[in-house]
């Protein structure tokens, strides 16, 4: 039998008496008696060989009886439970039916012997592997062949706190619908919590299990519960590694405790149970044969423990060329999570997520060059550091709408655009952000808000700059002008009455000297020449009157002052007057036309459903304008700036979407009054087993403020060039801006010619 590799357990069933050790071996092919001398002390073992076949000991207990005939001290055979397991048994605890009933169902078979080692001899390893992991429950798939050992390794998780759910898997896989089961039960806000898996199975049961799992993963786990969630333990030996890897599983966290058992050969197995049976007999001082059997007992569950068995963790790592194992582990009890599976620490292991956008300045911009799609902008600036972070790739597409997304014809359960697309699960991310409402949280997962805002509305500036005949009138208000003429007028009233009753003039000496007050076209005339920088002749000689002058000097300079500045101010820098100023002056126009994105957009559902009184006004106009004009749902905000540019119409959207507009565009301006406050946030396909990680990053980011950065680092700066209004520095002056000043000075010319022609008619009369 030299040469044939097999696994033994060793049964004691009965001692002989004398030095003569008679042992049975049931191998493949029986051979003739074979005689083993110990060379040492003399004694002779006797080998009996027993061919295995159907009705030997191994499925009828009758044979055991008969193979007592013999009066045998030891049997060795391959055990019909354990495989190539080498274990000793004592006899007093051999109980014949648990072994034997595993082929009850067909006792006339032939034996059909597992072809993968059984796991009894390292269950308390994988419990404690398990308790390193820090599962709070597990699922352990088991075969019929195993089922005794899997109850047992249930028993002790139990014990250590572990809740295990045991499944009996049948042999020949009908009844493989556990996932189905599974996701029945467990709520899935708990799922991924819950993914902890041991497979006890047979290698084919193994594999379909995992198969399984992937396809499960495409239809139900949105591409990523089993993937990057469950954790799977594996006992299988370890020729089975090279058929794992060849599986090309997408699963990250795989590991294997394998065994791997050492050769035997029968002969010189034999040869060492009667030395050592020899051994044992002549060490001691009395020849009981029950004492010998216990010390024998010890030597070889020694033997078995330090030689034939060799328990091993290996997990599957992602290699360059594919899924490949490594050992993770050198010693029994050296184990850590990380260890187990280190692809926990590499996030989602270069998965890529399909993400679909919009533009939606300043968060995404839209580029096309060539028939590639890409997207730029804040948005996807937090997309690339997500991607960093938790370790994804991405691609991008687009809703062939280009619509937001709401329910076709009222159906919540089909929406139209983005929304749609993340129903359908066709993608996995939407990239820019939008708003919340409770019909949409039906559909996706909200993710932490990117931004906070409010809408407002853009107009063009339909007066433009500042009319012709204003240059002279702008650098005050009408009131300032209103309170100068009646200070003027004070002024002169009271500079008046204190000239004329003034006592200083009825002196003799001034009586003498000829002086007298002003007449009151004297006074005027000093006065308004004092108000355009210009002194007069008749200055009063009182001290009073004088005293009044100097402090109407000072108002008159402070004033000037202030007037010959904003006058420079206005002539070079453009004023614009707003039409508008409130939405009350919006309903006031009855040619205005009002529109904005639709396509789902949340300002139009907030507008439809609004019991706001100013809302309702606001949607009753956009629904009246949209009588006279299909484009003003048009979800593509260009069309909406090319009629405020063209039309006379206003477009309604986020105000921080309205900045950036306003900053490339000329003679806009935004509306004073904002309305309908937003926040919006990225969105996941409803019950993402991504919420979790990506809303923890999403937090981070915004709470030491990257999201502020990358809005103020993509905002648009003002179009100097294509705005003349915009410029900065000195700006040449208009004729326009100078036609008020000519029209005065023509008004003076005229005037001073009447007054010519008036003094020469009068001198000629005279």
């Amino acid at each position: 039998m030299e040469g044939v590799r097999i696994a033994v357990v060793v049964f004691l069933l009965q001692y002989a008496e004398g030095s003569l050790i008679e042992i049975g071996v049931v191998s493949g092919n029986a051979d003739a008696i074979q005689v083993i001398t110990n060379n040492v002390t003399g004694h002779v073992g006797r080998v009996h060989w027993f061919e295995e076949r159907r009705g030997s000991i191994f499925y009828k207990a009758a044979q055991i009886s008969s193979m007592r005939n013999y009066n045998l001290d030891l049997i060795i055979t391959p055990h019909p439970v354990r495989g190539k397991s080498v274990s000793v048994i004592s006899p007093g605890l051999i109980q014949e039916e648990s072994w034997l009933d595993f082929y009850r169902n067909d006792p006339s078979s032939s034996p059909a012997y597992p072809s993968e080692p059984y796991f009894s001899d390292h269950l308390h390893h994988t419990s404690h592997v398990i308790h390193t992991l820090l599962w709070t429950s597990t699922t352990i798939f088991s075969d019929r062949e195993n089922r005794v050992d899997a109850k047992r390794l249930a028993s002790e998780l139990s014990r250590h706190g572990v809740k295990p759910q045991l499944v009996l898997v049948k042999t020949d896989g009908s009844n493989l619908i556990f996932l189905e089961q599974i996701m029945d039960t467990i709520g899935m806000d708990k799922m991924k919590h819950r993914l902890r898996f041991v497979l006890m199975c047979s290698l084919p049961l193994v594999k379909q299990i995992l198969r399984e799992a992937e396809d499960w993963d495409k239809y139900y786990g949105k591409g990523s519960l089993f993937r990057h969630f469950s954790q799977w333990l594996l006992l299988l030996s370890r020729s089975s590694l090279g058929a794992i890897e060849g599986m090309d599983l997408k699963l990250d966290h795989v590991a294997v405790i394998s065994r791997s058992d050492r050769d035997f050969d029968v002969g010189q197995l034999s040869q060492w149970v009667v030395n050592t049976m020899v051994e044992v007999l002549s060490s001691m001082h009395t020849c009981n044969r029950s004492d010998a059997t216990d010390s024998f007992l010890q030597i070889v569950r020694k033997e078995h423990a330090e030689g034939t068995i060799n328990t091993m963790l290996h997990t599957l790592l992602w290699k360059p060329h594919g899924r490949k194992f490594s050992q993770v582990q050198r010693s029994r009890y050296d184990t850590s999570l990380n260890d187990v599976f280190p692809n926990l620490k590499l996030g989602l292991n270069q998965r890529e997520l399909r993400i679909a956008a919009l533009e939606f300045q300043p968060f995404v911009k839209r580029h096309e060059r060539n028939g590639n799609l890409t997207f730029t902008h804040a948005s996807i600036d937090l997309v690339d550091h997500l991607k960093s972070v938790l370790n994804f790739t991405y691609s991008f597409t687009e809703p062939a709408d280009g619509e937001w997304g709401h329910p076709v014809s009222g159906d919540l359960s089909n929406y139209t655009g983005l929304l749609g697309m993340l129903q359908r699960e066709e993608v996995d991310l939407i990239a820019t952000p939008m708003g919340y409402t409770g019909e949409r949280d039906h559909v996706a997962d909200f993710l932490p808000f990117v931004h906070e805002s409010y809408n407002g509305m853009i107009l063009r500036d339909t007066q433009g700059s500042s009319k012709l005949s204003s240059a002279l009138t702008d650098p005050f208000r009408w009131q300032v002008y209103a309170v100068g003429g009646g200070t003027l007028l004070g002024v002169l009233l009271l500079y008046l009455a204190i000239e004329w009753s003034n006592p200083f003039y009825h002196d003799t000496i001034s009586v003498a000297k000829g002086l007298k007050p002003a007449g009151v076209l004297d006074t005027v005339t000093y006065l308004f020449g004092s108000a355009i920088n210009q002194g007069g002749v008749h200055l009063p000689v009182s001290c009073s009157g004088r005293i009044l002058l100097s402090f109407w000097w000072l108002f008159i300079i402070v004033m000037t002052a202030a007037y010959s500045g904003n006058l420079i101010a206005s002539l070079t820098v453009i004023r614009k007057t707003p039409p508008f100023a409130s939405l009350d002056d919006i309903f006031a126009d009855a040619n205005l036309k009002i529109g904005l994105v639709g396509g789902g957009a949340v300002l139009q559902e907030t507008l439809e459903t609004s019991n706001d009184s100013k809302l309702m006004g606001l949607w009753e106009k956009i629904a009246a304008s949209k009588d006279l004009d299909n484009d003003i749902l048009n979800h593509n905000p260009s069309v909406h700036l090319k009629k405020v540019m063209t039309e006379n119409y206003a477009f309604l959207n986020d105000i921080l979407e309205l900045e950036v507009f306003m900053k490339t565009l000329c003679d806009v301006y935004i509306l004073k009054e904002q309305f309908v406050p937003q926040q919006y946030s990225l969105l996941l396909p409803k019950d993402s087993p991504l919420t979790d990680m990506f809303s923890k990053e999403i937090i981070t980011v915004q709470e030491i403020g990257l999201m502020e950065y990358w809005l103020r680092k993509w905002k648009p700066k003002l179009n100097d060039s294509a705005c003349p209004s915009t410029e900065k520095g000195a700006k040449p002056i208009g004729l326009e801006k100078l036609a008020a000043a000519l029209l005065a000075l023509l008004v003076g010319v005229l005037f001073s010619g009447m007054c010519l022609l008036i003094e020469l008619v009068v001198k000629a009369s005279t």
